[in-house]
Order: C-alpha cells, then structure tokens, then sequence
C-alpha cells in the first residue's frame, strides 16, 4: 500500500521513503521538527520543473501554507529560466530569489488549465505507467494472459487485434528499418509469416516465445527484437498516434455518453477525462456496465462530474473478471482523486499520478466532437522523442 497521509490536498505524513514524485520523496517535505504539510499541486510543480531542468533539485524548506517551498539548484541560470517558463505558464506565481535558493509559490485558486494535447499525453503516461517499466515503447510481455505477446505503452496484443496494424503501418512507411532490427535474417522471414497468420496460428507462436513465471516474459532473441523495434522513432510514432487516435476516440465516446445521460453534467476535468481514458484502454468501452450505470445515476442523482464518472468507473469496473475487479476499480478511482485508491486487498499506485493536476482541459470539445489531429500530431512527436508538453 502507498503509506501517504492525507489532509484533503495536502501531504501531512506518511512513509519517509514513499516516492510522491519520481523525483522527490515525502522525507524531502517534512520540517526540521518532522512535520509535513505540503500541498499535492506544490509537489507536482516541482516534479514538472525538474523536468524542465533536467537537473536535481533540493527542497530547502516548505512554506508554513504549504502552497510554496524554497528550493536551490547548482545550475542557477538554467534554475531561473526554468522557473520563468513555468511561471509565463501559470505553474507559479511567485519564482524569486531568497538567501537560501528560490521561493516558489503555486496558486491558491484558478490553477491553469491544461489544453487538449497536454491533457492526452498526461493520459497516456499515466496509463502507461500502470501497464509498463521503463521505457514504455520497449515493453514487452509474454502470453500470460492469453493474447498473444503484448507491446509497448498501451499493451497491444495479437488477441485484440492492435499488434498486427502497427507492424503494417511500419512496413508500408520503413521496411528496412523494421528488418534492421532483426540480426537473423530467417527470424526476419517468420515473423513476417506470423503477421499474415491466422489469430490461432499467432497465438501459438505468442505461447512457444512465452517464458518465466507465469509467462510474463519472452525468450531470447525475440525479446531484443521487439526492443530494437521499439527504439525506432518513427515505430514510436506511429505507435504513439494508433493509440491516442484509437484510446482518445473511445473516451471521447464515454465521455459523450456520459453527458447525454445526465445533460446537465459536463465532462472537462483532467482527472475525469484520465479516468475514462483509462477505462477504454483495459476495457474497450462502458458498454457493458450501461444499464447499471444508468440505474445508479437514477438512484444518486449525481450533480458534478466527478461523482458522475465515479459510478461509471466503479461499475465498470465491477463487470471485470474477478480476479481483476478490484484492480480495474482501484485504477480508474485512483485516477479520480489523484492519489492511490484501496478496493479490497488491492491498491494501484502510479509513479505518474504527479501529473494528475486538479485542472480543468480546454478542447474536450474537440475531442469528442471535432477534429484531434492537430493535437495528436503534437503529442505523438514529443512521446516519441522523450519529450513533454507539460514541463
């Protein structure tokens, strides 16, 4: 379990070693006395400004509000015009210097929001966190699950039929720089033989490069194959743009339902569009949790949208197989408040929920009903290179 203490939005105890940030963890927070009382948003706007930097940063003291922190860095002119970015931004409000380093200060109220491209890429990290380590284009899982092998940031698959056009894109785009990836000529030839087979014929073969326990792994060298593939930057372009394209028009679909079902409801909250993003990814759609969802809103009678999107991901997540009901549920709710969420024995903690910031999203307009390709284009370029536009 993620052992953080929570005063609403602020930190105030908790595990001295839990990362709040993958940068920062909670004992860097506290006072000389121990005490901690830090606000969340203070935390993510010093992860987003590390990024930024791309140096380490040192929490000198946080201010007794907890809304601002003093902080020092061993590159000071790099240091200032990090902070400027993020203050032209909206990130801070206060970026000046002290005896001790900088004072920084987040706003108390009217966080700025975040646009559509900046709100998809926060989406996509977030839940491709839950499904990957490291570098999540590299992400390769055997068959453990009965779909076949799994790759890259979404986890696509052979079962779902979201592996193969990815491989065909990339051929039609660059085949020599697919075959490059391949040191054995005759692997070369049968993996292309296995993306024009018949799903069982893939299945198959997904089980025999199957290993370890459970099957969660792959064998040598096939393994070093689909790494090398995902390494390539226009693979990870086209990976990065089949699963915004794909996952955002299916949230997009939710989030329409959603307002239709309760008018009166409009869906714009970053966490709440993560959420439902989320969802689509591990389980398609709200389909099969309609009629309930329908029931439980005609019970509750909910009036934000937080509360809205709740009873869909809780229901939702309630029609999952059982072994993974509590997962699915603790993910999307998690996702909704912005920290980890216990269902039962089980709590889903996400390195990325630091981006998670209580703000709204401008565009969700366009998302669901108008074009996104502008804004997929700019996110798709800055997933494949490491990039951000958050920072």
């Amino acid at each position: 379990m993620w052992a953080v203490n929570w005063d609403g939005e602020f930190v105030v105890g908790g595990d001295d070693n839990v990362r709040l940030t993958p940068s920062f963890r909670l004992r860097e927070f506290r006072d000389a006395g121990g005490a901690i009382h830090v606000h969340r948003e203070l935390v993510s706007a010093l992860q987003l400004l590390r990024d930024r930097l791309g140096r380490p940063l040192k929490v000198e003291r946080v201010v007794s509000n907890g809304y601002g922190a003093v902080v020092s860095c061993d590159q000071p002119s790099a240091f200032r015009a990090a902070g400027k970015a993020l203050c032209d931004r909206g990130v801070f409000v206060t970026f000046e210097p002290v005896a001790s380093g900088i004072h920084v200060e987040i706003p108390t109220v009217g966080m700025p929001a975040l646009d559509l491209a900046q709100a998809l890429e926060t989406a996509f990290s977030v839940t491709a966190a839950f499904e990957t380590t490291g570098d999540r284009f590299q992400q390769i899982t055997g068959n453990f699950d009965g779909a076949g092998l799994s790759f890259g940031p979404a986890q696509v698959n052979f079962g779902s039929g979201t592996l193969v056009p990815l491989f065909r894109k990339f051929l039609e785009q660059d085949e020599p720089s697919l075959r490059t990836c391949f040191s054995d000529p005759d692997d070369y030839q049968e993996f292309r033989r296995i993306l024009d087979s018949p799903l069982n014929v893939q299945l198959a073969w997904a089980s025999s490069l199957s290993t370890g326990r459970g099957s969660h792994d792959v064998v040598e060298p096939w393994k070093g194959y689909f790494q090398a593939v995902g390494r390539v930057p226009l693979f990870r372009e086209i990976t990065a743009e089949s699963i915004l394209r794909d996952y955002g028009g299916k949230a997009a679909r939710a989030i329409a339902a959603l307002e239709r079902l309760v008018p009166g409801v409009r869906i714009n909250r970053l966490r709440c569009v993560c959420a439902l993003y989320d969802l689509v990814v591990q389980q398609g759609s709200l389909d099969k949790a309609w009629s309930a969802i329908q029931a439980r809103v005609a019970r509750e009678r909910p009036i934000d949208q937080e509360h809205l999107v709740q009873i869909a991901v809780e229901e939702r997540g309630r029609c999952a197989s059982l072994p993974w009901r509590a997962d699915a549920e603790s993910r999307r709710v998690g996702i909704l408040k912005g920290v980890p969420y216990a269902v039962a024995d089980r709590q889903r903690a996400n390195i990325n929920f630091y981006l998670l910031r209580n703000v709204n999203v401008t565009g969700v307009d366009t998302l669901v009903h108008g074009d996104m390709s502008d804004d997929v284009t700019r996110v798709r370029r800055v997933l494949a290179t490491g990039d951000t536009l958050l920072a």
